[in-house]
């Protein structure tokens, strides 16, 4: 009996191994895995096109929209050289 399996915890196994889809939650959690799947690329994509937007708005400079060095508010005859 040491070392060795019983014979109900092998037969379990073996018949998991040869039909998994007679299993009434196998279609089902394999729909959940396809849809996390799909919401962790989402994710990722949406947070690399808010990064990238990010980084070219600051490349440009356009990022803070301060006022700008001469004093008079942005977007004034003033503001313009």
């Amino acid at each position: 009996m040491y070392g060795k399996p019983a014979l109900g915890s092998v037969l379990p196994m073996a018949g998991l191994t040869v039909a998994p889809q007679v299993l009434p939650g196998i279609p089902f959690a394999r729909g959940l895995q396809e849809a996390a799947g799909a919401g962790f690329l989402l994710y990722c994509t949406t947070a690399f096109v808010i990064i990238a937007v990010k980084l070219w708005f600051a490349a440009r400079g356009t990022l803070g929209g301060g006022a700008p060095e001469g004093g008079a508010p942005a977007g004034t005859p003033g503001s313009r050289p």
